[in-house]
């Protein structure tokens, strides 16, 4: 079924104008039409969706057709990056909205029937007079999830693919470190919301991630309670079911995750694919997985990564760049003539074009040192231990980083001052010192009782004292490890310069709290106990045991 081709209004006309000068993708080649449709999945349930069809001289042909996955509607703002734009600049687009979302039947269930609802997309797609015989996928997030899931199973006429910040693996996405990101509530409560409901604007807002300064006093309270499982319960009621089968499976490998896991697309696609991601993005690593994977593949793959966000990531700041690799792969009208690998090096503040990532790079060490330090000269033999106290009761916070919602680069210098934090500061660098590719830390650690968390952080204090974080990692330690033995954590990959009398700072806590649920320091789950003890951490020193080492970027 379809209704008829609705012209764009006036009101539209100038938000794609206003829009596009912020993009900076240049003139509108056209106006476009706008047509509601269902499309038939397998089980009988019909999907809503919007056809955009670019308005073009006689003769002229569409530059393409661009397939959309959303579960976050159709309206104005989000159709306008993922849709609108694209259609005024000749290219016809099908924008559906995700089963169970904004009118589209069946029950929403994330992750799990994008597999087969986008496979049947692509079967309606091709029964249709205006189908062009191919198709690009674009869309970030879990429009990007979505890209991946049809990937699983390639169609031969998808012939590329625009995936901004998307993962490809819920269940490491949620459960990866383990202990669970609570990011999860915050986005199944906007998710649950019914598409209808009333409240204004900055009501829906506060569900929105990136926002988490507006949401609702009710969820951080529920989030902050104990048994966790048991406050959330009480929160969301019949709400977002999905929610607590994601709490139920802390597994990965759990056969409740195999349909939301898509690490096969990375070994079948075999498309042109621009990747984008942000350092503080929340799917950074999953990102620069897929394109590592992808590379070593020989796939047609290209990578940027930015200073941004999650938000920030999802083609705010590249739509130019995706409008070249649409024109060259899609359009067959233009270059894309990009590196493999674009990256921002924070410290310097400058874009780096590289043929792969990361480049060649040569470890040093620095060494963990009495009283708050950290340095190249090994530490005595009789230097103490240093140990903090992490209380369940009261967390350390999460401040900045590649949370979804309050993320990116910040002031964190508060964590200094904490004392259930270990902050170790180098004496002010002498020389530049650019480091690409993954930090990672060597640590003579012990937990009493075993039954903790480690979160560390590589953050860099300026020439006014200020701290501002560049990476990081979140571990739930294993209780049955050998503590005599040193622990490695590798950080998130990055690329950051320090500059002639900045210092490296090397942050060490047992929690991120909202970001990650906190340990509860007992053998009990932590989603279902409310049970709690707090947790003494100690680092030995002595002898250069505990280090942190940095890829340094190979000379060019």
């Amino acid at each position: 079924m379809a209704g008829q081709p609705v012209k764009r209004s006036y009101s539209n006309a100038t938000l794609d104008y206003l829009g596009a000068r912020y993009l900076g993708v240049g003139p509108e080649l056209c106006s476009y039409t706008t047509q509601a449709v269902q499309i038939p999945m397998r089980d009988g349930i019909n999907l809503e969706a919007d056809f955009y069809s670019p308005e073009l001289p006689d003769k002229q042909s569409p530059a393409g057709l661009i397939m959309i996955q959303c579960c976050y509607g159709r309206g104005a703002g989000i159709s306008f990056i993922n849709a609108r734009v694209f259609a005024a600049r000749g290219y016809q687009a099908v924008f559906v909205s995700t089963r169970g979302t904004y009118g589209s039947g069946g029950t929403f269930d994330p992750g799990s029937n994008e597999q087969s609802d986008s496979q049947d997309i692509v079967a309606w797609m091709r029964q249709q007079s205006w189908y062009p015989g191919s198709f690009a996928t674009l869309g970030p997030s879990y429009l990007g999830y979505s890209q991946w899931a049809l990937l699983h199973d390639p169609p031969e006429d998808c012939i590329a693919a625009v995936i901004p910040v998307g993962p490809h693996d819920q269940a490491s996405h949620a459960w990866d470190t383990g202990s669970f990101r609570l990011d999860r509530a915050s986005w199944s409560d906007m998710m649950s919301r019914p598409d209808d409901e009333k409240g204004g604007f900055l009501s829906r807002l506060s569900h929105l991630p990136g926002l988490s300064f507006l949401r609702p006093a009710e969820l951080e309270k529920a989030v902050e309670g104990l048994p966790l499982e048991e406050s959330l319960q009480k929160y969301f009621g019949d709400r977002a079911p999905w929610l607590f089968e994601y709490l139920k499976h802390p597994d990965v490998e759990n056969s409740y995750w195999t349909s939301r896991r898509h690490h096969v697309s990375l070994e079948r696609a075999n498309i042109p694919i621009l990747l984008v991601s942000g350092w503080y993005d929340t799917f950074t690593r999953q990102t620069i997985h897929q394109f590592q994977r992808l590379h070593d593949r020989g796939v047609n793959v290209n990578l940027v990564v930015g200073p941004w966000t999650h938000v920030q990531g999802s083609g705010l700041h590249s739509m130019p760049e995706i409008m070249d690799f649409l024109a060259e792969h899609l359009a067959k009208a233009g270059k894309y003539d990009r590196s493999q690998a674009r990256v921002f090096v924070t410290g310097s503040e400058e874009w780096r074009s590289l043929p792969n990532w990361p480049p060649p790079s040569q470890p040093i060490a620095l060494y963990l040192q009495a009283q708050g330090g950290i340095g190249s000269t090994l530490p005595t033999q009789g230097a103490r231990p240093s140990s903090f106290v992490f209380d369940p009761l009261d967390p350390t916070p999460s401040i900045g980083g590649n949370q979804m919602s309050g993320g990116g680069r910040v002031n964190d210098s508060v964590y200094a001052d904490r004392t259930d934090v270990l902050a170790f500061t180098s004496e002010p660098m002498t020389e530049d010192l650019e480091i690409m590719g993954c930090p990672f830390v060597h640590l003579m650690h012990e937990s009493d009782p075993p039954f903790a968390d480690l979160w560390v952080r590589l953050s860099e204090v300026d020439t006014d004292d200020v701290s501002h974080n560049i990476t990081e990692v979140y571990r739930a330690l294993d209780p049955a490890r050998d503590m005599s033995q040193p622990l490695k954590l590798e950080l998130q990959e990055c690329a950051h310069r320090f500059r002639v009398g900045t210092r490296v700072r090397l942050i060490i806590a047992g929690g991120f709290f909202p970001m990650y649920a906190r340990s509860l320091g007992t053998a009990e789950n932590r989603v279902y106990s409310d049970k709690t003890v707090p947790q003494r951490h100690t680092l030995e020193i002595a002898g250069g045991v505990s280090q942190l080492v940095l890829p340094v970027a190979a000379a060019v």
